[in-house]
């Protein structure tokens, strides 16, 4: 294979800089020709390459190590270890139950994780299955993972690039680069050299892979394949991205240290005040692990999936489908989001806002200006047609010399019959055809004004002018010189409805927005105004934040900053940069070149309908309507979520408390233990009923979008939360124990009826002093005063009927259901004079 000599001329970065050279040069250096490489070669180049698809910069993540991994947490560990006791001391359904609640936690806890692959393969989706191959004889067609560096290939209007290449012809080339840079506009290509230092966004004489030809056609040698592609290094830096451990998890893994050492003490306890009280040692032994069993929240992790994928549907109902469930919390806990702004901001469309100048006249020339029948029109060109065809001007087919864009000169000019001469229509850039233009000089500068303000309200402004020539002209330079000025046409890329509203609502309820983009930088600045930001520090060109140090990038990241001309490693560094100093951050956007911050970022977020498959392989949220809007309604649910969670972890932990003291109280005095393992089965099922049905289905804080979210870094278990337990707790065993210690010495059945009654009425009334608005209407959530209902029913059920012989409970007498009454109405009381004296409902 020949040696590719790709170390003449390199960026900074040390990337073979192509852009910087002639075509030629390029040629000589991939050791190829006009017609590309002989068979021969490319058989070897296609060895030693590989194939031209898109994967990643590391293994792709299998089942079985995700899954080894997932039973490595420290939650997962404490139940392993339970269970493995339970079977030890002969309690092997106890144990068969807690193994197939680690099976499932860590099944689903896997299936989360593979996004790896998920990435790679939405990348290859991207890339174009065929090219067209410059031969000696001609053009052939062939499958585009068969290129290899040295290739030439033809592009035209209407093909996706195959591969990353330096343009050695181009006739009126324009690509759309929006995916990759930002650029809203189709961007001319030609085959003229740029700075070696040019940004991505600017090198006019490159094709990249995944990107789609507007207009024009050309001929390219390919340069880089595969992962060496620009598209090829986002999808290894999406891969090789793990994102940032959620609130959620850091929180279990908090909680699953603080339950380890109250399962210890606890088991450890009640063995020990049993035997001290005359227990059996053996007896004492099998209480403890029951105790170990009813300590543990073995039903934890259950019970956070069910809320999550519960608030998962809530969430897909306001147009955002959650990818990873523990998502549905963390949206909720942001205090920035880093958007994109061409197609998330704005709709991505340019549309014709303006013509100043004659109208009839402008887009008369601007027909002229237009090849006719042309069948690849770029967007503008199809706002001017219509905008022609509206007004009855029609397109000039008589056409008989054309000059197609250029990069360089940026214009493009046409010259028709007229009469029994001929007339020049010329379209471009202001500062081009202005230039151009016999004007006065007042003139000149009222124009240059006029533009200038177009363009800083994010317009882009396309000059038109027309000469009338008595001959054809010799070349390009002698036609488009000595020009008459004809108008201006501005464009707008409408900021999408909603979205200043959505920026207002974000902020007072404490979340920043800061606008990242590789559009330039008027236009960013410009449409960040209309979305209602303030104004904020305006980097022109991204490249300048390469070499800014963690002091300088964190002085300009604020509520309002637009970074213009960003690539995606600086979208990565910001979003890095302020996870640095503690800010969880919603990356929102919908190209390729975004993926790598949606991956990195705490959430991501990516439009469904417009949005490039790897941003959505990439993301933890895909908004399925591509409104804006959405984005609060997805911090708005999440924070319910999160404020449901608290609530119903909280109280599940608070009764988890109450058990253990009403084992310890009743086993120090000597008497039974007042659950029997089947009841503390019962009791787990009402306890996970309305830790997650009941909870979950409670409407939003009526203000909990006028405040900022909880601090980053917060401990799960801080003041309001242990307080809740503590209330739960206490207000839980004056409800149970009573009725119990009055009836253990008569009836040990009747003395646990007395116990189960009081737990599960209540339990479930204790509850409702912890919701958001303990005094809200039935029909708000009927699934809570339904659980309540129910749990206080199976009570009555198991205590009052022959149904409760068969789990070994007994009637209590008339004595002990008053005393079981007292009890839970004291207890009730006790809970909302707590709750209220500690405000838990405005606090949790």
């Amino acid at each position: 294979m020949t040696e590719i000599d790709d170390t003449a001329i390199t960026t900074p970065g040390s990337i073979p800089a192509w852009h910087a050279i002639e075509g030629t040069e390029a040629l000589t250096a991939l050791g190829s020709t006009a017609h590309g490489v002989d068979e021969v070669e490319r058989a070897a180049r296609r060895a030693g390459y590989g194939a031209n698809v898109v994967g990643g910069g590391r293994k792709p993540k299998r089942w079985l190590p995700e899954l080894a991994e997932s039973f490595t947490e420290p939650l997962q560990l404490l139940l392993i270890a339970v269970a493995a006791l339970s079977a030890v001391f002969g309690e092997l359904s106890d144990a068969i139950a807690i193994a197939v609640v680690i099976a499932i936690v860590a099944v689903l806890e896997t299936a989360t994780e593979m996004r790896a692959a998920r990435s790679i393969e939405a990348l290859r989706a991207m890339s174009a299955p065929t090219a067209r191959l410059a031969v000696a004889g001609g053009v052939r067609e062939l499958a585009a993972a068969d290129l290899v560096p040295g290739d030439v290939v033809v592009v035209e209007a209407g093909d996706v690039v195959p591969a990353d290449a330096r343009v050695l012809s181009a006739r009126g080339l324009r690509v759309d680069e929006s995916t990759l840079t930002g650029e809203s506009v189709p961007v001319g290509k030609d085959p003229a050299p740029v700075d070696a230092d040019a940004p991505l966004a600017t090198r006019s004489s490159m094709l990249y892979s995944g990107t789609a030809v507007v207009t024009g056609d050309a001929r390219a040698v390919v340069t880089a394949t595969g992962g060496h592609s620009e598209l090829g290094r986002l999808g290894r830096l999406v891969a090789e991205t793990r994102e940032p451990p959620t609130p959620l998890q850091q929180a279990l893994s908090q909680l699953a240290r603080t339950v380890l050492v109250v399962a210890i003490a606890a088991s450890i306890a009640v063995p020990v005040v049993g035997v001290l009280a005359g227990q059996q040692v053996r007896d004492m032994l099998l209480s403890g692990l029951t105790v170990a069993f009813a300590t543990v929240p073995e039903e934890l992790p259950i019970l956070v999936v069910v809320l999550l994928a519960v608030g998962g549907r809530q969430l897909a109902r306001r147009g955002a489908l959650l990818r990873r469930l523990r998502a549905g919390e963390t949206i909720g806990a942001v205090n920035v989001v880093v958007t994109d702004k061409t197609g998330t901001l704005t709709e991505n469309q340019l549309r014709l806002v303006e013509v100043i100048g004659d109208r009839a006249e402008v887009l008369r020339t601007a027909m002229a200006a237009q090849t006719a029948g042309a069948t690849g029109r770029e967007p503008m060109e199809q706002q001017l047609a219509a905008a022609a065809i509206g007004l009855g001007v029609t397109a000039v087919d008589d056409d008989v010399a054309g000059y197609p864009f250029d990069p360089q000169r940026k214009l493009a000019s046409r010259v028709h019959r007229s009469g029994t001469g001929f007339s020049l229509a010329v379209a471009g850039a202001p500062e081009a055809v202005l230039t151009r233009c016999t004007l006065d000089p007042a003139h000149a500068d009222e124009l240059s004004a006029l533009v200038r303000q177009r363009a800083g309200q994010g317009m882009r402004v396309i000059a038109f002018a027309d000469r009338s020539l008595t001959q054809l002209p010799t070349d390009r330079d002698a036609a488009e010189t000595g020009l008459r000025y004809v108008g201006l046409a501005c464009f707008a890329d409408p900021i999408r409805p909603g979205v200043t509203e959505t920026v207002t609502t974000l902020h007072t309820a404490g979340v920043e927005t800061i606008v990242i983009t590789g559009d330039h930088p008027a236009t960013a600045a410009a449409i960040a105004a209309e979305a209602g930001l303030p104004s904020g520090h305006l980097v022109e060109r991204g490249d300048r934040l390469t070499d800014a140090t963690d002091a300088e990038l964190d002085a300009l990241l604020t509520h309002g900053t637009v970074i213009a001309r960003a690539t995606p490693a600086v979208k990565h560094r910001v979003v890095q940069a302020l996870q640095r100093r503690g800010q969880l951050v919603a990356v929102t956007g919908d190209g390729a070149n975004d993926a790598p911050a949606l991956a990195a970022a705490d959430v991501g977020i990516a439009l469904g309908k417009r949005g490039a498959d790897l941003a959505r392989g990439a993301a933890d949220l895909v908004l399925t309507d591509d409104a804006y809007p959405t984005v609060v309604a997805a911090v708005a649910t999440g924070r319910n979520i999160g404020a449901q969670l608290r609530r119903a972890v909280t109280f599940y932990l608070g009764a988890k408390l109450a058990l253990v003291a009403v084992l310890l109280v009743a086993l120090a005095a000597g008497l039974p233990i007042p659950f029997a393992p089947v009841h503390i089965v019962l009791l787990e099922v009402f306890m996970d009923l309305g830790a997650s049905v009941a909870f979950v289905a409670e409407p939003a804080a009526p203000r909990a979008m006028h405040r900022p979210p909880r601090p980053a870094g917060t401990r799960f278990l801080d003041r309001p939360a242990v307080a809740a337990i503590g209330v739960v707790a206490i207000t839980l065993t004056v409800a149970t124990l009573p009725g119990y210690l009055l009836l253990a010495n008569t009836s040990t059945g009747a003395a646990r009826a007395a116990a189960v009654l009081g737990w599960l009425v209540g339990h479930a009334f204790i509850a409702w002093t912890l919701r958001t608005q303990p005094g809200l209407s039935w029909r708000a959530n009927p699934a809570f005063p339904a659980w309540a209902g129910v749990a206080g029913a199976a009570g009555l059920l198991a205590a009052l009927t022959p149904a409760g012989e068969l789990v070994h409970l007994a009637a209590p007498s008339p004595a002990g259901l008053i005393a079981v009454a007292a009890a839970i109405v004291a207890a009730i009381l006790a809970a909302l004079v707590a709750g209220r004296a500690l405000r838990l409902p405005d606090r949790l």
